[in-house]
């Protein structure tokens, strides 16, 4: 069974750790270049930030938990196994889920941030998970 060895602490460790990536990536790393990109520096958009960072959250234990069953069923123990799994999930599901801000948009440097992220969120997740015994 998948989940019959599921560690609860490696797996809180790791949606935590990519929700942090995400934290540091879009605020102090690119968020300047992102805000602009996506036009959140006009005014256009205001309200609370509640309801997002909550849905962020979520979104990081849902992630970390896709990745879990990947590293759990591909029995990845290691450095290596973590950039396979990076390799295989950030440019399956990171490149495709934003190849709409490149192909449709016209936006490539908001693609490049977005799909980065989600390599190396990946990547943190992957080890995290892989080499925690």
């Amino acid at each position: 069974m998948l989940f019959e060895t599921f560690s609860v602490l490696p797996y809180i460790v790791a949606s935590l750790a990519f929700f942090i990536v995400g934290s540091l990536w879009y605020m102090p790393l690119f968020g300047r270049a992102w805000s602009k990109e996506v036009g959140a520096g006009d005014g256009s958009q205001g309200g609370s930030m509640a309801l997002p960072m909550i849905g962020q959250v979520v979104s990081s234990f849902v992630f970390a938990l896709g990745v879990y069953a990947v590293v759990s069923l591909g029995k990845i123990a290691d450095f290596g196994g973590s950039l396979l799994v990076t390799l295989a999930l950030g440019l399956l599901v990171g490149f495709s889920v934003n190849s709409g801000k490149l192909l449709f948009q016209n936006k490539p440097k908001l693609f490049f941030i977005d799909s980065c992220y989600n390599l190396v969120g990946t990547f943190v997740v992957a080890l995290i998970l892989s080499l925690w015994k």
